[in-house]
């Protein structure tokens, strides 16, 4: 048994989705902070956690702020606040629903791949920065709300939320 595709609109449609296929063939969308340094620090100290040994310089610097430490206190615990994994599995059904409609534009012929994939990247980035900011367990410490001023544990300047972005390749 074989299958004959006779030329005319569905011969032309079968080769547009073809040429959608390979566009999409091995590409990636990246979304977080994708930066290095410190913004990308501090963006991985606050998706899995970090331990801080207490030295004594540190000891007396937070002593001279006015929070003081208990002698039997060798470590701090700055805990998982993961807002880039949480925030992609908490909105992943209303994402994957997206794909689907974004992507069948593409076959449609109306949105063109690249466009596709940005505007699927932007739409991540910006609901990671919502989720991001709505954040708000585990709460910051007495002494943090002190040292910033604030209680939502992820926002301070709004320089790390700003860094999440996207990049398609």
């Amino acid at each position: 048994m074989g299958v004959k595709v006779k030329r005319g609109d569905g011969h032309e449609r079968l080769k547009e989705m073809a040429s959608v296929s390979r566009q999409l063939q091995g590409r990636n969308i990246r979304v977080g902070v994708l930066e290095e340094g410190e913004i990308g620090m501090i963006a991985y100290v606050h998706e899995y956690g970090w331990e801080i040994t207490v030295t004594d310089k540190m000891r007396a610097y937070l002593h001279f702020i006015g929070i003081h430490l208990k002698k039997e206190t060798t470590v701090i615990r700055i805990p998982e606040r993961s807002f880039i994994r949480a925030g992609f599995d908490a909105r992943e059904a209303d994402w994957r629903s997206k794909v689907d409609d974004i992507i069948q534009g593409c076959y449609d012929g109306g949105i063109p791949v690249d466009t596709a994939l940005d505007m699927l990247g932007l739409d991540l980035a910006g609901q990671i920065q919502e989720f991001a900011r709505d954040l708000s367990s585990p709460p910051n410490s007495a002494a943090t709300v002190k040292l910033k001023g604030s209680s939502n544990p992820l926002v301070d300047t709004g320089r790390m939320i700003g860094a999440i972005k996207h990049e398609v390749d």
